[in-house]
């Protein structure tokens, strides 16, 4: 019988094919593949687009031809998805800068397979992740850490959430994005069911990314960054690998089954056997010591005359192991 079912005989992926998880192959040899997605800079407290090579930068809207250009000091996004990660420069980070960075994580715990030399195996024992192994602008050493605690958010403009894009939250802003979703949390608010208004903190030295909701998603547009949260596009923004991984168990339950070691079946009256096997052999033991303590005085004693009409049995410890054994059994 032939295991092969023919594309052109199915237009339907077959039943035994959706699950998710089978997908999970998929993510393995797609894993240095390129993903192409838009990036919202921040440079010079302004913001920016890239995408597909060209950068442009975001202009506040006119209310009337006459308004003079000026650059956006705010973006409204939808927020679908994102992940903590983790980027080191040699000689530090500049804002705006697209130069990639020398190591980094997608997921905080471990260096990217695509970086070349990776600074530790494990974030968590990397030098470079250690509190005051930071350097400022000059080289003098800080108390941060040279390792940069970042977000990466894959937001969508309200109006069209089918384009994502990448923004990514700087050290210095990750606090300010945390209290909006505590204020959120509060209320039983999703993240992914606002409107998120981004802005600069003017008071800040250096680029510090404000967060506040402005407003609830419609009913569409929240089913829609649900949908979305999850997208193959939204996750490679993000820096997530989950077609399926996630639905996969560690270990194949048939796997796992056969290695979980057999162990015997309990006996109930275990314990029940084990005393009475002991309280027989105390017994035993007992027995022995009282006929050694009696054949040692028999040995020292003088012998006393015996009586030719009277029979005498002689006692052997071989004969009286066979006699003790057989009383005790």
């Amino acid at each position: 019988m032939s295991n092969i079912i023919p594309f052109e005989q199915s237009a339907n992926l077959p039943a035994h094919l959706m699950a998710a998880g089978a997908l999970a192959l998929n993510d393995a040899a797609e894993e240095f593949s390129s993903v192409k997605f838009p990036v919202i800079s921040v440079k010079n407290s302004r913001f920016s687009i890239k995408r597909d090579g060209e950068k442009t930068l975001l202009m506040r809207p006119k209310n009337n031809p006459n308004d003079p250009d000026e650059a956006a000091t705010y973006i409204e996004v939808a927020i679908l998805n994102l992940q903590k990660s983790k980027t080191y420069y040699a000689e530090g980070y500049t804002d705006g800068a697209e130069d990639k960075p020398n190591c980094f994580s997608n997921d905080g715990i471990t260096p990217d397979s695509s970086v070349e030399v990776k600074e530790c195996t494990t974030c968590a024992l990397c030098p470079q992740n250690a509190w005051n192994s930071g350097r400022n602008e000059k080289g003098e050493a800080t108390k941060g850490k040279a390792c940069s605690d970042v977000q990466r958010l894959a937001v969508a403009a309200v109006t069209n959430l089918d384009d994502p894009m990448l923004l990514r939250v700087p050290p210095a802003s990750l606090k300010n994005l945390a209290e909006m979703s505590k204020q959120l949390s509060k209320r039983n608010i999703p993240l992914n069911g606002v409107v998120t208004r981004v802005s600069f903190d003017s008071e800040a030295t250096g680029v510090v990314l404000t967060f506040k909701a402005v407003g609830y998603l419609d009913a569409p547009g929240f089913a829609k960054a649900q949908k979305l949260m999850n997208d193959d596009l939204t996750l490679a923004i993000v820096g997530k690998k989950n077609r399926g991984l996630d639905a996969l168990p560690a270990t194949p339950a048939h796997i796992a089954e056969a290695a979980v070691e057999k162990k015997p079946e309990v006996d109930p009256d275990a314990e029940k056997k084990a005393a009475a096997a002991k309280a027989k052999a105390d017994k035993i033991a007992k027995a022995k010591a009282e006929l050694a303590a009696a054949e040692a005085e028999a040995a020292n004693a003088k012998p006393e005359p015996v009586a030719e009409t009277a029979s005498t049995k002689v006692v052997t410890s071989a004969t009286f192991d066979d006699e003790l054994n057989a009383l005790l059994s």
